[in-house]
C-alpha cells in the first residue's frame, strides 16, 4: 500500500514538473507590450505632396468675340500651392458647357509672389445665369485641374477685382480627386514638449498625401476612398521622427485622429 502510495506521489510530481515546463510559457500579451509608435532620430524632413501627373497639354481654343452678344470678366488668383509652380506657359480657360468661352496664358505675378489671371468671359443672353467651369493646365506638374463651381455667366459682371477670387483648383485635382480635411489630436501625456517647428504628415505607401500641424485641419490627398494611410509626427525638441503604428482609413469626408506615442 506504501508502495502504492509513493508511486502516485512521484506520478503527480512528474506532471507538475511537466505543466511548468519552459515549452509552455504564456505568450505576453501584445495589446499592451506593443508601443503605439516606433521613433527614429532625425533632422527636419522635407515631406511634400507629389502633384506631378501625366495629362496631356489642352488645345483650347480662344473664343471668338464677333459670336457673342456680352462678356465678362474674372480675376482668378491661383491657390499658394499652385502658385509655387507656375510658369508662363500655364494655361486657364473657362467653359460653359462643352465650349470655351475665355482663354489666357497671360500670368501676372504680385509683390507677395501670389499669380493670377484675368479673364473675359464672352456669353449670349441664353447664357445668363448659367454655371461656368474653371480650368487650370500646370506644365510643371503636367496636370489639367477643373472646378465645376457655382459662379455663373452675367452680362458686365467682374469677379476678384474688389476682393480676392481664389477658386478651390486642387479639388479639381485629375492625380487625387477625392480629398478631405483631416485633424490630428494629441493626447495629454508626450514624449517631448510641442513645438512650432514639430509637423505631423500622412503616407500612403510611402507617399506623402498631406502635411499640417496637430490640432489643426489639413489637406490629405486620395486617389480614391478608403485607402489606409499612416501618420508621421515629426519633434523638434527630440530631434526625430514617430511612426504612429495606428492607422488610418481615409474617408471621402473630413476626419478627426487622435494619435498614441
Amino acid at each position: 500500500m506504501k508502495a502504492i502510495f509513493k508511486t502516485m506521489m512521484l506520478l503527480a510530481t512528474l506532471t507538475l514538473g511537466w505543466g511548468c515546463s519552459s515549452d509552455d510559457k504564456e505568450e505576453p500579451d501584445n495589446g499592451s507590450d506593443t508601443p503605439a509608435s516606433k521613433f527614429a532620430a532625425s533632422e527636419k524632413p522635407t515631406w511634400a505632396v507629389d502633384m506631378t501627373a501625366n495629362d496631356a497639354v489642352p488645345t483650347w481654343i480662344a473664343p471668338d468675340p464677333s459670336e457673342f452678344e456680352s462678356n465678362m470678366f474674372i480675376m482668378a488668383r491661383l491657390e499658394e500651392e499652385l502658385a509655387a509652380h507656375a510658369s508662363d506657359d500655364d494655361q486657364m480657360a473657362v467653359f460653359i458647357g462643352s465650349e470655351c468661352r475665355a482663354w489666357t496664358q497671360q500670368r501676372n505675378v504680385t509683390s507677395d509672389g501670389g499669380v493670377y489671371y484675368v479673364l473675359n468671359i464672352y456669353g449670349n443672353s441664353s447664357d445668363y445665369q448659367s454655371t461656368f467651369s474653371l480650368r487650370y493646365y500646370s506644365v510643371a506638374l503636367h496636370q489639367l485641374f477643373i472646378l465645376k463651381g457655382n459662379e455663373t455667366f452675367a452680362s458686365e459682371h467682374i469677379y476678384g477685382f474688389d476682393e480676392d477670387f481664389v477658386p478651390p483648383l486642387l479639388t479639381g485635382s485629375s492625380k487625387y480627386p477625392v480629398q478631405r480635411k483631416l485633424t490630428v489630436t494629441l493626447p495629454t501625456k508626450l514624449p517631448f514638449n510641442v513645438s512650432a517647428d514639430d509637423r505631423v504628415a500622412v503616407f500612403v505607401d510611402g507617399d506623402c498625401r498631406g502635411i499640417g500641424k496637430a490640432e489643426t485641419p489639413f489637406t490629405v490627398y486620395s486617389i480614391k476612398s478608403g485607402e489606409t494611410a499612416q501618420v508621421r509626427y515629426y519633434s523638434a525638441k527630440k530631434a526625430g521622427i514617430y511612426t504612429i503604428n495606428q492607422s488610418v482609413t481615409l474617408k471621402d469626408k473630413n476626419q478627426t485622429l487622435q494619435i498614441a506615442f
